[in-house]
């Protein structure tokens, strides 16, 4: 098994070269490719691209394994993408969500008793040195508790915070071209650091899952863990442990469709009820973060980045859900006003016009605001769904649209979005979110 090493990853430099290296490598491999596909046959041409796509999805996924951290991220990101990213490569970026290589057993106890005082050994009745699961900031371990209860228990990788601030710094200098022109806000890179950065205090983490332990009571069908303070500090999570399958584990079995349906459904109650109820959101939509069972449970688990969105983005975010007029009225013009410019300034007409063209090409459908659609079901298999999506949010990237408040949000939307395509899920979009809408006007009452 391969391990990492806790030391080359860190410096500023070294992390430059090896993005540098990696994408020399990828543009390699496919030149190669270019070049033999002038020889090939139809069948053999295709047979080389696949292959060519596939080796590059290794060559991303063994350097991003080293690398950790936000870049990482970025892959776990891409593995979601079911319509742009093809499937060979797709395949291989998948492993970053819960599969890649661990620590050395012996720098693991080391990190665990650094932290915490005494070895695990001194503190559970047994303790895997292996460990189950590893992404980008840390690793899971299986352990027994004295009185026989299982646990998870993560462990934080060393120096993973410089690393996450040595990669801002690479990214910062990189994009001064797209921050100058506007393209990219500072403010959207502020809150990508500060949330990423936040998610290496452990203790901020299990604050959260006993926020998230109360608040999602009322949804039955999410299993929520439990955290134990006792043996936790702000490198080292004990949990209780959450069973289910990942995603394609979970399709796998060939799920019927009523059951996708019933998940998919579930998926989006949760997304809106964290939103509209809770004013909360769980913003780590990677499927290594999410469990699925036979009886249509979810549990959910790594809640590291966790996004407040706050009474006020709420509120002006009630006033655009299912809206029933006209997307180029002025009140419609005000309330995107209100929830994209930055205070004291007028949205650009561009910008206008791109956020109007995403709710009327994308929302209006999958989500219809007319009351007697409400029943009405959306096929989220359909090929145009994510393509759509992903074209709207790049026109609107492109309009100067960024919101540093949404970037989280947007980036669970995606990936609720990516799940439900996998799914092929069938649901009453517009049924679940008028709903919460009304729970969330009479919970404020």
């Amino acid at each position: 098994m391969k391990r990492l090493s806790p030391f080359a990853t860190t410096t500023g430099l070294g992390r430059a070269l090896r993005v540098a290296g990696l994408t020399a490598g990828v543009t390699g491999s496919y030149v190669g490719y270019m070049l033999q596909r002038l020889f090939l046959d139809v069948e053999r041409r295709d047979r080389k691209r696949r292959s060519a796509h596939a080796k590059a999805g290794r060559r991303i996924r063994d350097e991003l394994v080293l690398l950790r951290g936000p870049v990482m991220k970025l892959g776990q990101s891409l593995s979601l993408h079911t319509d742009i990213v093809p499937e060979e490569m797709r395949a291989e970026l998948t492993k970053l969500q819960m599969e890649a290589p661990g620590m050395h057993p012996s720098l693991a106890l080391a990190q665990f008793k650094a932290s915490l005082g005494r070895s695990p050994e001194q503190v559970f009745k047994r303790f895997d040195a292996e460990p189950f699961a590893a992404a980008s900031l840390g690793q899971v371990h299986r352990a027994v508790m004295r009185d026989g209860t299982r646990a998870a228990v993560k462990i934080q990788y060393p120096g993973i915070r410089t690393a996450i601030e040595n990669d801002f710094r690479l990214v910062r200098s990189m994009s001064l071209p797209a921050q100058a022109s506007g393209h990219l806000p500072k403010g959207v890179l502020d809150e990508m650091e500060s949330q990423i950065l936040a998610e290496t205090d452990y203790v901020r983490e299990a604050e959260h899952i006993e926020f998230f332990r109360a608040g999602l009571k009322r949804l039955e069908f999410v299993v929520v863990p439990d955290v134990y303070r006792d043996y936790s500090t702000d490198r080292i999570l004990t949990m209780s442990v959450v069973t289910g399958q990942h995603l394609e584990a979970f399709l796998a079995k060939h799920p019927s469709q009523r059951l996708r349906d019933i998940v998919g459904s579930r998926l989006v109650e949760l997304f809106y009820f964290q939103v509209l109820i809770l004013e909360t959101l769980h913003a780590d939509p990677h499927w290594g973060n999410y469990l699925f069972n036979d009886d249509g449970t979810i549990g959910l688990v790594d809640f590291g980045c966790v996004k407040r969105l706050g009474s006020d983005v709420v509120g002006r975010l009630r006033k655009s859900f299912l809206y029933p007029g006209r997307t180029d009225s002025l009140e419609f013009q005000q309330i995107i006003q209100e929830q994209f410019a930055a205070p004291g300034k007028k949205l650009a007409s561009s910008t206008r016009r791109a956020i109007s063209d995403f709710s009327e090409q994308f929302y209006k459908k999958v989500y219809p605001p007319d009351p007697r659609d409400a029943e009405r079901t959306f096929d989220f298999s359909r090929p145009d769904c994510l393509r759509d999506y992903l074209r709207l949010a790049h026109n609107l990237a492109h309009a100067k649209g960024a919101a540093p408040h949404y970037l989280f949000l947007s980036r669970a939307e995606i990936g609720l979005y990516a799940t439900l395509h996998r799914l092929g899920a069938r649901v009453r979009t517009s049924a679940i979110v008028r709903r919460l809408l009304t729970e969330s006007r009479m919970d404020r009452l």
